[in-house]
């Protein structure tokens, strides 16, 4: 099975799009070459034509060609055209299909679009498809005209009034409208394995394992399209792990003129293999189809031979006991929102890896079929989910309360389509829903598959029908205290656990405070992770058998602040936060790490010895501090307060003995420090912080900036001697008034320092800078960065009135005092939400020792320096994921 790039065409009709796509057009003859080369092939559609549906209708008839038509690429989701996601679009594509093709069968393979789905070939409706998540397959074949052009259009709804009672409605996160996930032809031969239900069509189970011996049960579905019966062969190849041929067999089945047969097969397999957590052995299947002695179709597909098991309360797989230590994971972004390329699905799989996670929950929904081949690959447990999920919270959504015959479909296509990943060991039926809904649900899926875990995420009344439930808790996040944690069994079996942070939110170590949605900072979140990392990784893993943090990434969430799920492991835009390096050193002890805590929190106000924290795995760390050698500690030094201030007495102990966490009370001086921590044996990390100085600190004399002025004395200016940083702060306030970070940095301003006031789009705190070039240098660039009060499409956010006048005035100053905008397309940072938001980069050259005034704006803005002679090297950072 070879998956092909084909250029199909997305001419609508001639007199509309002949200037905007008639390059794509391919010759009949170049198409009826590619067609010629395989009987089973899979060709990517990623170019369409897509229209909107007007907001107040609803046609199953395709737009005329006057339709407002714009070219567009799958993945794509209405978001990215400037539509809401309760809405309807058309997507158009011609299809040229080659008089060599008639004979053959051709389907339409969705693999996921949100959420309603109806195929007209050449104006004729073909079907339709209910569901976000699940692969839809349409065979086009009885409508398509061989040799000629024909035209194909996807009508995709997500409207309110068509998406009740197929999960396509959550109060817990967002189902963009759209083709959110890719699009393929497949064509076969006429005879051919049919996509049931969205799948392959073919089934391997193996059965009767032992160390010598396994079975292997193969069901395929045969479709004959033709007039008459035909007598088919199923010839099967087997290899092994290692490519060598373990098996060979076949099965002979006589088709009825119009039907799709179940045909079953079996073989035995010497000596398997076993698929297991750090050893994915995979067995490989190729399929011949063969009718009179021809092939008509063929196909390959992948299975694994493992053992599965739930006793007292444990895990087994392949006969051991399995603790499972894992995170959840949505498939969403920012910028792509759920449109999310396979090259980031692979970023975030690299980083989960290098933490040596065992599981992931790929959570709410199915998830793309390319995220479970690489749990198969990399030998990683999977907990796939059934997309029926918040519906018992209030708001949109909680609508979906009852049994629907979609529903119960939906279940069996998650089932079918994902049958042969061996990494799969668990079924969800749901999360924080309706129970008795979920025990159907149970049921429907033991009905379909009866050798894997059927479980469910509760924070209620669990269902029936189960094999174990799974809670969602959060001792100390949403009530109770961080050692509630302690409690058992609800927090033994573990579908979620986690605490909210933001890079800009900051209080001294040690303090137990917090407000969800409102204040969230990163000290707390420390401190609930490594109580609950130290209780399931050391202190009681017998008793801890799952394990699943809530979430590995931010996501748009219906319920929080600014819609989004701040518990990630990793921010919205894909930066690791200092908790992620905690779950590295208790997942991957045998991977060296290094890292120093809080580097967003790079203006400290609390005491000076407040402390200095480093995650590590290593057995021991030097602190070097400004150049000096200072305090060397042990792992397992470090001592957690779990002390509960509203009931002391709750446990016998006020402390608890930390693993991989270091923390020295060494104190900082006013200013400018250089950290560094070592573990003596070549891996460290470092970075430069400051702390408030007063108003008797010397100046740096080594700083671009100096004699650095603000006019406002409740607004005064630090001059950060140290790199810009993408997703970081630069404004100082850490108390959750602002949120401002950059995103992507422009390459002008990297190597550039800045200077750090409070947020300048608050009125309060407007002030003028001035400041003078170090004379030592010899020429700088003086940047202004600031936001323009616009939004990116994919936001749905309309223009801030008020930002848009003040960055017309903003650039008029910045005009007069000699600064030239530069080009840069596209350019975004956050706004004191944290929210994307449109900015412009202005920049002018300043002479050593010049002098350069910044007139005050109320608008969100920084001023960055860069030396040209000698720009800044850039600040040790912590390695990427």
């Amino acid at each position: 099975m070879n998956p092909k790039k084909y250029p199909f065409s997305n001419t609508p009709l001639k007199p509309l799009c002949a200037l905007v796509i008639g390059c794509l057009v391919l010759s009949l003859s170049a198409y009826k070459a590619f067609a010629d080369n395989e009987t089973r092939e899979i060709i990517p559609i990623d170019k369409w034509l897509f229209a909107p549906e007007p907001p107040q209708e609803k046609s199953l008839q395709p737009p005329p060609p006057s339709a407002k038509w714009e070219p567009v690429e799958s993945p794509h989701v209405f978001r990215q055209s400037g539509l809401p996601d309760q809405s309807a679009g058309w997507y158009r594509q011609t299809l040229p299909i080659s008089a060599a093709d008639e004979g053959r069968s051709i389907y339409l393979v969705l693999d996921g679009a949100a959420s309603i789905k109806d195929v007209f070939v050449n104006g004729k409706h073909i079907g339709q498809h209910r569901g976000a998540y699940s692969r839809a397959t349409f065979n086009l074949t009885p409508a398509l005209k061989f040799g000629s052009d024909n035209v194909l259009d996807v009508r995709v709804g997500n409207r309110d009034d068509e998406t009740l009672g197929c999960h396509s409605r959550s109060t817990l996160y967002f189902i963009n409208g759209g083709m959110f996930r890719h699009a393929s032809l497949l064509k076969t031969g006429a005879v051919h394995v049919s996509p049931d239900l969205g799948s392959t069509g073919l089934y391997l189970t193996p059965t009767n394992i032992s160390e010598r011996s396994a079975d292997l049960q193969a069901k395929a579905y045969l479709t004959n399209p033709l007039e008459k019966p035909v007598e088919a062969t199923l010839r099967y190849e087997v290899k092994d792990p290692s490519g060598a041929i373990c098996s060979r067999f076949e099965t002979k089945k006589t088709i009825p003129a119009g039907e799709t047969v179940q045909v079953n097969s079996s073989a035995p397999i010497a000596d398997p293999k076993l698929w297991d957590i750090g050893k994915p052995n995979l067995y490989t299947v190729h399929l011949q189809v063969r009718v009179e002695d021809k092939l008509s179709d063929e196909l390959t597909e992948r299975f694994g031979i493992r053992t599965l098991a739930f006793r007292d309360g444990k895990f087994f797989l392949n006969g051991k006991e399995f603790p499972v230590r894992g995170v959840c994971k949505h498939a969403q972004t920012e910028r792509e929102w759920n449109a999310i390329s396979r090259e980031e699905m692979r970023r975030e799989w690299d980083a989960m890896l290098s933490m040596d996670v065992n599981a992931v929950r790929l959570a709410h929904y199915p998830h793309e079929k390319f995220e479970y081949d690489i749990g198969d690959e990399a030998g990683v447990a999977i907990w796939a989910e059934n997309g029926y999920a918040g519906q018992t919270w209030k708001g949109r959504g909680n609508e979906d309360n009852t049994l629907t015959p979609d529903g119960e479909r939906l279940n069996r296509e998650m089932v079918r389509q994902n049958w042969n990943h061996p990494s799969i060991l668990f079924w969800s039926a749901g999360n924080e829903t309706y129970p008795e809904i979920v025990s159907r649900y149970a049921e429907i899926i033991h009905e379909e598959d009866a050798t894997r875990l059927v479980t469910y995420a509760a924070n209620g009344k669990p269902p029936v029908n189960c094999d174990f439930v799974a809670h969602n808790t959060y001792d100390g996040w949403y009530s109770d205290h961080l050692s509630g944690f302690s409690k058992l069994p609800r927090n033994s079996i573990v579908s979620e656990t986690g605490a909210g942070s933001w890079v800009t939110h900051h209080v001294p170590y040690g303090t137990k405070t917090w407000k969800v949605d409102v204040f969230e900072p990163t000290e707390y979140a420390q401190m609930f992770t490594e109580y609950r990392l130290q209780t399931v990784c050391r202190n009681d893993i017998p008793n801890r058998p799952m394990f699943f943090w809530w979430v590995f990434r931010e996501f748009y969430d219906k319920k929080f602040k600014n819609n989004r799920n701040t518990k990630g492991l990793l921010t919205m835009a894909g930066q690791p936060k200092d908790i992620y390096y905690l779950f590295k050193a208790f997942l991957n002890p045998k991977s060296p790490m290094v890292h120093l805590c809080d580097r967003s929190h790079f203006l400290r106000s609390f005491a000076p010895d407040n402390g200095i924290k480093a995650y590590s795995n290593a057995a021991e760390l030097t602190l070097i501090l400004n150049g000096e050698a200072k305090e060397t500690l042990k792992n397992g030094d470090y001592l957690l307060d779990i002390r509960n201030p509203k009931n002391p007495s709750h446990e016998a102990a006020s402390e608890m003995k930390v693993e991989n966490v270091f923390f020295w009370k060494t104190p900082l001086k006013p200013g400018r420090n250089v950290l560094e921590v070592t573990d003596g044996k070549g891996n460290s990390d470092s970075m430069v912080i400051y702390q408030r100085p007063d108003s008797s600190a010397p100046a740096d004399s080594d700083s671009l900036v100096q004699d650095l002025q603000s006019s406002n004395t409740a607004n005064p200016a630090f001059a950060i001697d140290r790199p810009v940083e993408a997703q970081s702060p630069f404004y100082t306030e850490v108390d959750g008034s602002s949120d401002n970070t950059f995103d992507r940095l422009p390459t002008a301003v990297e190597g550039a320092s800045w200077i750090a006031t409070k947020r300048l789009s608050d009125p309060a705190n407007k002030t003028d800078l001035a400041f003078q070039i170090n004379p030592k240098t010899q020429q700088a660039d003086v940047f202004v960065l600031f936001s323009t009060g616009e939004f990116p499409v994919v936001s749905l956010k309309q223009p801030d009135a008020s930002a848009v006048d003040a960055a017309k005035a903003m650039r008029e100053a910045l005009e007069a005092a000699g600064f030239k905008k530069q080009e840069n397309k596209d350019l975004l940072w956050r706004n004191q939400d944290c929210e994307l938001a449109c900015a412009e980069l202005w920049s002018r050259d300043a002479r050593a020792g010049e002098s350069v005034k910044i007139p005050g704006q109320t608008l969100d803005y920084v001023v960055m320096v860069k030396s040209m002679d000698k720009p800044l090297s850039p600040s040790p950072t912590t390695p990427k994921p």
